[in-house]
């Protein structure tokens, strides 16, 4: 009896956890979307920790409503809606990312640290934009809130976005440049 070796082309295992991955991600683009109350009710919780410290009085949330001016006598809250979550930013970014695993063989590892760079910011823009929202309202009520929430706010989010858009693509694509000896 006589054993046959098969040589398999070198990155096929590679590329079909890349296919795998990008499955995975359009597929939790899809789940946020369709269940996205948990994840605006985890945002409010998230919201409430960073929104305390920037706000008069304490800061706690309800499902998906961030209270803040807690033991003031002033108490507002803002209810993340599906279109203020950032639940609306991390689909396209999820989905972005799977789809680019998708059409092209790209470096899984950097597609991943180009999304998580993506989704870190997106968040963080998201985030203090409810911080500023809620500090404008203390400041100058709902004039404040609107001008921040509607506007200052918007343009933030939209330049996050737009900058994490920018970063998954460019850290995705990135090549390597071959190493040069020591001796040129």
């Amino acid at each position: 009896m006589s054993t046959v070796t098969v040589n398999r082309p070198a990155g096929v295992a590679g590329r079909a956890a890349s296919v795998l991955i990008a499955l995975g991600l359009l597929a939790l683009a899809c789940a946020l979307l369709a269940l996205q109350e948990p994840f605006r009710t985890v945002e409010a919780r998230v919201g409430a920790v960073l929104m305390a410290p920037a706000v008069d009085g304490g800061a706690a949330s309800s499902g998906p409503i961030i209270w803040f001016g807690l033991g003031t006598g002033q108490v507002n809250g803002f209810q993340i809606t599906t279109l203020c979550s950032t639940v609306i930013l991390f689909a396209p970014l999820l989905a972005v990312a799977g789809v680019m695993l998708l059409v092209r063989p790209l470096a899984l590892g950097r597609v991943l640290v180009g999304l998580a760079i993506g989704l870190c910011l997106v968040a963080a823009c998201n985030l203090a934009r409810y911080c500023f929202a809620a500090m404008a309202m203390q400041a100058w009520g709902e004039d404040g809130f609107e001008l921040v929430h509607r506007y200052l706010g918007s343009l933030l989010v939209i330049a996050g976005f737009i900058a994490a858009f920018i970063l998954l693509l460019r850290v995705a694509t990135l090549r390597r440049e071959p190493r040069r000896g020591r001796h040129s």
